[in-house]
């Protein structure tokens, strides 16, 4: 299947060409460092809302002005969904968060990768017209997603280097019996802002 690699291809290019474009932007009032753009983030990623997760990851901060920043994700998870499959995934975004003193809106759009594997034994015929055990390799997938975030920058007024959000991510798993399977997926977030 030629459209896994491909994926992973436009992930790590759009990191690389959102990085070379940025790199003549400065923000206002501000250090122009690497540190004062990059965050480290934490996710609850409970797929369908109850199937447990965790994603880890990095967002870096393209251009800011008072009520709008443009940031870049990428983002290194899994979930655990009992009787059914386990899956890890990597995926890159570029949203958008329009922000309202400390509470903001966070909207993103991104790509991804993900592998999941059955929760249990798979059998293959053994071409005599017997079954044997096969080999769990897992399913490689294409990934688009969308989250819709809702959160407190404690930066604003606190100058506190952190904030929470929670909101739904929508995503669509490729190659699923020849279709994209939708899934929904709660996200509840900290992000932390190097200094």
């Amino acid at each position: 299947m030629k459209i896994i690699p491909l994926t992973i291809l436009i992930c790590i290019l759009l990191g690389l060409s959102l990085q070379a474009q940025v790199s003549g932007i400065s923000l206002p009032n501000s250090k122009t460092g690497l540190e004062e753009k990059l965050a480290l983030k934490v996710e609850y990623f409970g797929e369908l809302v109850l199937h447990p997760g965790l994603s880890v990851g990095i967002e870096y901060t393209l251009s800011k002005n008072n009520w709008n920043t443009l940031h870049w994700n990428t983002d290194l998870g899994g979930f655990w969904h009992r009787w059914n499959n386990t899956a890890v995934f990597l995926k890159t975004s570029v949203g958008s968060r329009i922000a309202t003193g400390p509470v903001f809106a966070d909207i993103n759009l991104g790509i991804g990768y993900m592998h999941s594997w059955a929760a249990g034994d798979l059998y293959q015929s053994d071409g005599n017209g017997g079954v044997e055990k096969a080999t769990n390799w897992g399913h490689a997938h294409f990934m688009p997603n969308a989250s819709l975030l809702f959160g407190w920058d404690g930066s604003v007024k606190t100058n506190l280097p952190w904030a929470v959000h929670l909101g739904p991510e929508v995503y669509l798993q490729s190659s699923f019996n020849h279709i994209f399977l939708p899934h929904i997926a709660a996200k509840i977030g900290f992000t932390y802002k190097l200094k």
